[in-house]
């Protein structure tokens, strides 16, 4: 059965529930944005907010799968520097193309098209900071790189360069990333600082480490029951109840990570006993172009509803699905042009920088 419900992406097995789970946010992601763009030009949306208003927890969502994964495709490499720049570089392979490609364009269309994002300017600052993933102040004061869903990108890189590190130290990497993050993230309470400290210290970084925690149950080759599952949706759904903060940089981890910690885990829990769909896996797989992507076929795409309704006579739920909907041929297309080579390129060159680097053997 389960031979059936995953394959194995080099020797690393892929689950569909993670699949149809990235899916499922990069699209709230994409309806969050969009309902806000299609309600700036003046449609008028009725149902379609009651789904975007959860979109924005598919970063959170994001934020465990990529804990979980990390520990899976780490696994079974011992301690050392040399596990720890194979994995660096593989992630770095995986993450920086695509990113750089848009960022530049991104920058082009600024010099050519100035008007094109509204007020978004160019600071020279501010566009080698988005290359290194670096945290910056973009035009509106705001702590995001020149594409703006990049500043996730930024955690992202945070998280592998600990991770890395931690595998150099100890074999008890897990701990010691888990430990290191919880302290940065004290501090966050303790102390205030600049824009790299502020960024830095942000407690959604434990969301990592809630899912490295489901990855290191699944890496030892057990699985977390329904029942389980089931209790921990149950037990953080409460919780939210009860105390229901208000959603800040300081508690989002608990108003957003938690939730997506138990979406996660449920997910898991039904691996082998859904018929998952194709068409979301195949969304999962495009779901980083579909997640980058966005930023550029949201604004245009609503822009050209924009010319043929100017007296705004379609629905603002449907001109919401068409902007979702195109959004999504645009990250498919993506993916199979821009990311897909991309990253092919990148293993080739990454198994050649290590077969010259092998010694040679007589």
């Amino acid at each position: 059965m389960a031979d059936r419900i995953a394959n194995r992406v080099g020797g690393i097995r892929q689950f569909r529930s993670i699949q149809t789970l990235r899916a499922l946010a990069a699209l709230g992601v994409v309806a969050f944005h969009a309902e806000g763009n299609v309600a700036t030009y003046g449609w008028a949306t009725h149902f379609f907010h009651q789904i975007s208003r959860f979109g924005e927890i598919g970063v959170d969502v994001f934020f465990v799968i990529s804990g979980f994964v990390m520990v899976l495709v780490t696994h079974d490499k011992p301690p050392g520097v040399a596990s720890a720049k194979a994995f660096i570089v593989a992630r770095i392979a995986r993450v920086v193309p695509l990113y750089w490609a848009l960022t530049s364009l991104f920058i082009v269309l600024l010099l050519v098209v100035p008007g094109a994002f509204g007020n978004a300017s160019l600071n020279v600052g501010h566009a080698v900071a988005s290359y290194l993933f670096f945290p910056w102040l973009n035009w509106i004061h705001v702590t995001a790189p020149v594409v703006g869903v990049g500043w996730t990108l930024n955690y992202e890189m945070w998280f592998y360069g600990v991770f890395a590190v931690s595998m150099c130290l100890t074999r008890y990497r897990l701990l010691a990333v888990a430990a290191f993050l919880a302290v940065m993230s004290a501090l966050h309470f303790v102390h205030t600082g600049g824009v790299a400290f502020s960024f830095y210290t942000n407690p959604i970084v434990m969301e990592f480490v809630f899912g490295t925690l489901v990855g290191w149950v699944y890496a030892t080759g057990r699985a977390v029951p329904i029942a389980v599952a089931a209790a921990i949706v149950v037990s953080i759904l409460a919780a939210g109840k009860v105390f229901a903060p208000a959603l800040s940089d300081m508690n989002r981890f608990l108003v957003f990570g938690l939730p997506a910690f138990a979406v996660v885990v449920a997910g898991l829990s039904l691996e082998n006993k859904l018929r998952w769909n194709a068409w979301l896996e195949l969304v999962g797989d495009s779901s980083y172009s579909l997640y980058l992507t966005h930023v550029f076929s949201v604004p245009v795409c609503v822009k050209l509803l924009q010319i043929f309704d100017r007296q705004h006579r379609m629905p603002g739920d449907l001109v919401c699905v068409v902007v979702v909907l195109a959004s999504v041929a645009v990250g498919l297309a993506s993916y199979q042009w821009l990311e897909g080579p991309m990253n092919r390129m990148g293993k080739r060159l990454i198994r050649r920088a290590r077969a010259t680097a092998e010694p040679v053997r007589n």
